[in-house]
């Protein structure tokens, strides 16, 4: 009689542990989508209103020199 109850306590936590753990999983994805969102608006904003017309230039010629170079490796 013991042993069953003691397996019902065990059974009920781990119930309970997985129905937590999905929603700190879910938390946890929708912290690091809002991080995400958060960071690419930053970037934006420093892409689109700190750096000069050349800087942007700049910075697509390096990207496309440096997809270029992966291409030929």
């Amino acid at each position: 009689m013991k042993q069953a109850i003691f397996y019902i306590v065990i059974a009920i936590a781990i119930v309970g542990l997985v129905l937590n753990l999905d929603a700190f999983i879910f938390s946890f994805v929708r912290m690091v989508i809002s991080l995400a969102i958060f960071g690419g608006i930053i970037y934006a904003i420093y892409y689109f209103f700190f750096l000069t017309e050349d800087q942007r230039k700049y910075k697509r010629a390096q990207r496309k020199y440096k997809r270029q170079n992966k291409k030929k490796k």
